[in-house]
């Protein structure tokens, strides 16, 4: 049985850890850093490290008609966690039942299938039932319960970022600040899907553009065009395909269907069906509709221009890497 990735905390290996719990959505750098502890202390105590989180997320089920979108799905969330170092992931079914059960009842559990020798949590950190389980909370029960404490502090290092998934769905939704998000989640901000048929109205324009299918639940970047890199993910071709993608209603032709379409520069291949994945590098402009189909052809070419000039500065001798992201043009 593959014990690195479990839905139920029995399934877990009857060994020591240090654990952390989160919902740990977007994995963003105030995520990373708390990892990063996570399994500094499992080095230094020779043991595996061990994250607990949760499908659906909490909000999803205590506020479904509140809940923001995800930054990612599950399993983009559990692949960038074990990305920075987790050694072990329970992603746990958030029910009713879990919504209801005490903060102590949780946290015994947790204790007898993982063994907790440190448990590492944010300063805001709350679980169990009406968020009884605080920091404080885990404190009182370290010494009977065998486990030593630390609380890792929140940490802004920029003044006008915050490292938080709130901000980041802020930055994307309400500014399509795709450049600001990328900063806090320390990579380009995400979405992969299946290509479906569409209109081939970019084709008739001269742009033929891939229709992205995106799973449910997802947010998606304020309305726009936006340079990015594309990768196919199951055929061999090359990664990081620099790319122009537009999100929007396409209000010149009067629709109103909110459609991702996906125009990749200087490569063409048939793609329906296939998955790709967009990560998003920065936002070109904003939407709005055009006078006639030439005046929009026009602008196309404009965006094309400056959407090669956005990649380019995201090239490296070795190839196109996001990974370092330049905030500042």
């Amino acid at each position: 049985m593959d014990r690195t990735l479990v839905h139920s905390l029995t399934d877990l290996p009857d060994v020591p850890h240090v654990v952390t719990i989160g919902s740990f959505d977007g994995v963003h750098r105030g995520h990373q850093h708390l990892i990063d502890r996570v399994t500094e202390q499992a080095c230094a105590l020779g043991m595996a490290s061990l994250a607990i989180t949760f499908d659906p997320l909490p909000a999803e089920v205590l506020r479904p008609d509140k809940a923001p979108p995800r930054l990612c799905t599950t399993a983009e969330r559990t692949f960038q966690m074990r990305e920075h170092g987790i050694d072990r992931i329970a992603v746990l079914s958030f029910d009713e039942a879990m919504a209801n059960q005490s903060a102590d009842d949780f946290l015994r559990e947790l204790v007898e299938a993982a063994r907790p020798a440190a448990i590492v949590v944010g300063e805001d950190f709350a679980f169990g039932h009406k968020r009884q389980g605080t920091p404080s909370f885990l404190q009182s029960r370290a010494g009977e319960l065998g486990y030593q404490l630390e609380i890792v502090e929140r940490i802004n290092p920029e003044e006008d970022l915050e490292w938080s998934s709130s901000f980041v769905r802020r930055q994307l939704s309400e500014h399509g600040d795709a450049r600001t998000a990328g900063a806090v989640l320390g990579r380009p901000f995400r979405l992969s899907g299946v290509v479906q048929n569409g209109d081939h109205r970019g084709r008739d324009l001269g742009y033929p553009t891939a229709n992205l299918n995106l799973p449910p639940g997802l947010i998606v970047p304020a309305d726009g065009i936006y340079a990015a890199l594309v990768t196919i993910s199951d055929i061999q071709w090359p990664e990081n395909l620099p790319s122009l993608v537009y999100v929007g209603t396409r209000p010149t032709f009067e629709s109103t269907s909110r459609v991702i379409e996906v125009f990749l520069l200087d490569f063409d291949a048939d793609l329906y069906g296939r998955k790709i994945t967009v990560d998003f590098l920065d936002r070109i402009r904003g939407d709005r509709a055009f006078d006639s189909a030439d005046e929009l052809v026009n602008q196309m070419k404009q965006d094309e221009a400056d959407g090669r000039r956005i990649l380019a500065e995201y090239a490296t001798p070795a190839g196109t890497n996001p990974q370092e992201q330049k905030r500042s043009r």
